[in-house]
This record gives C-alpha cells, sequence and structure tokens, in this order.
C-alpha cells in the first residue's frame, strides 16, 4: 500500500522538530520586550 512508501518515524520527528521551533519563536517574540510585561491583565481595572 501507500503507506509503506512512507517513513512515519521520520515525519513524527519532523513535526516534532518544528512544533518545538514554532513554540520557542512564540516564547521569544512575546516575552523578550523589556518594557513590556507579559502579564494578561496589564492594563485592566479590578473591580472592588
Amino acid at each position: 500500500m501507500f503507506s509503506d512508501k512512507i517513513n512515519h518515524i521520520r515525519v513524527q520527528q519532523v513535526l516534532v522538530f518544528a512544533m518545538g521551533v514554532l513554540s520557542f519563536a512564540v516564547i521569544m517574540t512575546s516575552c523578550t520586550h523589556a518594557s513590556k510585561s507579559c502579564s494578561a491583565y496589564q492594563e485592566i481595572e479590578m473591580a472592588e
């Protein structure tokens, strides 16, 4: 069949590596600004 021609282990390794790189890129771009906080509640007024 067609699945015999696909190296599933290699495909999984590439996908895991790509997801890791993308996750690292998102973390680095969202939390490296010195003037900005990563807090979701930075500019929200809290009701008492």
